[in-house]
């Protein structure tokens, strides 16, 4: 089964089908640090998204790119992979070098830069803000900016805004931008729907600017701005949307599963119990993971599977002319 793209532009909607190439993925998976035993539930899959992502966006062989929110890598080295010996990944990212597990961020980057993949990508522990600072002698040639799922790490809108600001004062443009979509075309992704409904919720509730550095335990799903909010957000910075896609992940794409485990794990519901939370609060998060209980109870989840995850909203922004 192919991971499906829908696109849309301002003019026509058509549906095209964007398939992972083989020697990709195997070229990708010896350039990323990753555990051999979650190969096919959790790195191929994953891999294959952002492959179809990449691809929706148009992102083109030889291109210079800033991946934002780079994380260990993943998203680096599949840009990586497609803009080839021309092009180059330059991605940064604020969490700590020994941030990750099992594996840290000095880790995984290591590994990336000795990897045939590696010359292709320079990582900054550093914002967008201050990367723009350091570099004003020496600036990269930056053809985009790619933000791949990694604004649900934001804590919200105010973020996302100061962000697209940071962009459009460094005249970047496009801006790559995928995440969840948050509304289920399938009745199976419902379930992933609400499990990030209520990761969303307790984050917003619980979040201090002024606590300093987050747990690295910490949820996957924090701020989870939606389409709406990174619309505004782009808008308000003076972008445009040119066009933009939806990506239904495969049916071995697990991260549904995954957050619907979390959500209804133990884990989960003593932070919400132990949490400085208001009653009101406290109980809109619980109603929300009721809520989630009950959607696990229909005949589509028997035995805890049939979990889809949500398609991915794949844009691209550039600033207004």
């Amino acid at each position: 089964m192919a991971t499906h793209t829908t696109t849309t532009t301002s003019t026509s909607t058509s549906p095209v089908v964007a398939d992972a190439d083989d020697a990709t993925i195997k070229t990708l998976l010896a350039s990323f640090l990753h555990n051999p035993a979650l190969l096919e539930s959790f790195h191929v899959p994953r891999f294959k998204l952002r492959l179809a992502t990449i691809r929706a966006w148009g992102v083109r062989e030889g291109d210079h790119l800033l991946d934002i929110g780079c994380g260990q890598g993943e998203s680096s080295v599949a840009l990586a992979a497609l803009v080839g010996d021309r092009g180059h990944v330059t991605a940064i990212d604020t969490a700590s070098m020994d941030y990750g597990h099992p594996f840290t961020m000095r880790a995984a980057h290591d590994h990336l830069r000795q990897s045939a993949l590696g010359p292709r990508v320079t990582f900054h522990q550093a914002d967008a803000q201050s990367f723009f600072a350091e570099q004003q002698q020496t600036a990269p040639r930056l053809d985009a900016a790619v933000l791949c799922q990694s604004l649900f790490y934001f804590p919200g809108e105010h973020e996302v805004r100061a962000l697209f600001a940071t962009l459009r004062a460094a005249g970047t443009s496009p801006v790559y931008v995928a995440e969840w979509s948050y509304v289920p075309s399938r009745e199976a992704q419902t379930a992933h729907a609400l499990a990030a409904t209520a990761q969303r919720l307790f984050y917003r509730y619980r979040y201090r600017p002024e606590a300093g550095r987050e747990d690295p335990r910490e949820q996957n799903v924090r701020g989870g701005v939606d389409k709406s909010a990174i619309l505004r957000a782009a808008a308000a910075a003076g972008y445009g949307l040119a066009r933009e896609a939806l990506i239904t992940p495969e049916e071995d794409m697990r991260e549904g599963e995954f957050e619907v485990r979390f959500t209804l794990g133990e884990v989960f519901r003593q932070r919400v119990a132990e949490a400085e939370l208001s009653g009101e609060q406290r109980a809109e998060i619980v109603a929300a993971i009721e809520k989630l209980e009950a959607e696990m109870k229909k005949e589509l989840y028997k035995d805890g599977t049939g979990i889809m995850s949500m398609d991915v909203w794949a844009a691209v922004f550039e600033l207004d002319k």
